[in-house]
């Protein structure tokens, strides 16, 4: 396959970066391998490194470097551009930036860890779940925060899982 105005580079940035994603979903080991590679991926990327760190929100992220929050935001817009529109086709690089940001709202959504959660540690989570939900642009979203009452007690997500939702019970238990 050929490289196109140099696209080849940009797919292996955005590769390494959705196999970084795979692997924190499937086992909360860093790879050195993967990790420095990524490291290196944002950097030329001209996105903070800070973006790949697991336990850092994504509103701790945006307080940092506020130019973040339009990426965030703006990744529904570009996935919502029909065929022949202008700005339909990302260009490699943008696709790689893409990556980035995507892979990281998954991994604070999915990648949680296991055992004990404090109440802050919930409260972020919460928060970036809103992130993720306004940058997929779910109905939900639209309204968020105020549709979510910011009790946990009183709080029901969209799903109502037995997992999400603590008003539910197993049919085990």
């Amino acid at each position: 396959m050929t490289d196109v105005n140099g696209a080849q580079p940009y797919r292996n940035r955005r590769q390494v970066l959705y196999w970084r994603l795979l692997s924190r979903l499937f086992d909360h080991e860093e790879q050195p391998a993967l990790e420095s590679a990524s490291v290196a991926a944002v950097d030329d990327l001209g996105l903070p490194p800070a973006l790949l760190a697991p336990a850092l929100s994504v509103d701790n992220l945006v307080q940092r470097f506020p130019e973040l929050a339009d990426a965030f935001q703006d990744l529904t817009d570009r996935a919502e551009r029909p065929e022949g529109v202008a700005g339909a086709e990302e260009d490699p690089p943008e696709q790689a930036r893409r990556a980035a940001l995507v892979s990281k709202l998954l991994l604070n959504v999915f990648a949680t860890g296991g055992g004990p959660v404090t109440a802050e540690q919930l409260a972020d989570w919460q928060r970036d779940a809103g992130w993720c939900r306004r940058a997929m642009g779910t109905e939900a979203a639209r309204s968020w925060p105020a549709r979510w009452p910011a009790s946990r007690a009183s709080w029901s997500p969209a799903c109502g899982c037995v997992r999400c939702s603590p008003t539910r019970r197993s049919p085990a238990g």
